[in-house]
């Protein structure tokens, strides 16, 4: 009779624990439904209006949206788990815990969750715009939470790192509007440089890629008078996108070869030559120094 006692009441005990539980189960899921509402209508509400602030990147309006959808959900759980009775103290400092020892073990990721939102707010470049960072440079495809995406000028997709691209320098080439590039050329030193310089204006000035404002110039960059060499840089402005920078630089080349050459711009004349000679095999050598002897 004893070992029946022993089985029944902790039993009883049990069911009437789950059965006092009920109600309040019931009031938590209730509240937790009601929550859920506010948090959708919270969400559509901002959506709505953060819409009208188009100046504001969609990412960092969808950060906002998602932020305030995901902490009203928060909120509603403390109340229903509070509601069923449930100490809600105990159960945070547990998920505190929880929590650093997962943020620890996901260090990298949080990492790069962090350096997305502050590059979100900071905006040191757009979808569309055309940057260097680190090794790789190309146009910027697409801006997440963990990483920015770039289309490089090979046809590569790079994928980099939100805390790479927020810890180290960012070149944004089309930001300004324009962008300087330059053409080097050589002429012989005997060369008139103010022909020179005229015609290379011409050309520049003719280009419709090149900017008439600032003015393309041309400076000298180096002399090497062993070699009959007069190094020239041409220097302009034009629009800052790559395919302008390949295509402008090819053009002005091939204008210069044309206009010094028909302007009677003399071309470097001297050659260089280096002569390798074979050492000698062994039999060679043994053959050379019996005819000797």
């Amino acid at each position: 009779m004893n070992y029946w006692n022993d089985f029944l009441t902790p039993l009883q005990s049990t069911l009437q624990r789950i059965i006092s539980f009920i109600p309040r189960m019931l009031v938590a899921l209730i509240l937790l439904t009601v929550f859920w509402g506010i948090a959708t209508l919270a969400r559509n509400l901002a959506k709505r209006s953060l819409a009208r602030f188009t100046h504001i990147p969609w990412a960092v309006r969808l950060l906002i949206v998602r932020s305030i959808y995901l902490g009203t959900l928060v909120i509603g759980i403390l109340v229903a788990l509070s509601a069923a009775n449930i100490n809600v103290t105990t159960l945070i400092a547990s998920l505190g815990v929880a929590g650093f020892a997962l943020g620890f073990a996901l260090k990298d990721i949080l990492e790069n969750f962090i350096a997305g939102i502050l590059l979100l707010f900071a905006r040191p470049f757009e979808t569309g715009d055309q940057v260097t960072l680190g090794n790789f440079e190309g146009t910027v495809t697409d801006i997440q939470i963990r990483t920015t995406t770039l289309h490089t000028y090979s046809g590569e997709q790079v994928a980099i790192p939100n805390s790479n691209v927020f810890s180290n320098p960012v070149v944004n080439h089309t930001r300004l509007g324009k962008r300087r590039y330059t053409v080097d050329f050589d002429t012989s030193l005997t060369a008139d440089s103010a022909l020179v310089e005229r015609e290379t204006l011409k050309v520049a000035r003719e280009h419709d890629d090149i900017a008439k404002d600032p003015e393309p110039f041309l400076r000298v960059s180096g002399v090497d008078t062993g070699n009959d060499v007069l190094s020239w840089r041409l220097y302009f402005w034009g629009k800052p996108v790559k395919a302008v920078e390949v295509s402008t630089t090819s053009e002005v080349l091939a204008s210069l070869k044309e206009k010094l050459f028909d302007a009677g711009v003399p071309t470097p004349t001297s050659t260089s030559a280096m002569i390798v000679q074979r050492p000698a095999r062994a039999d060679e050598r043994a053959k050379a120094e019996g005819g000797e002897m």
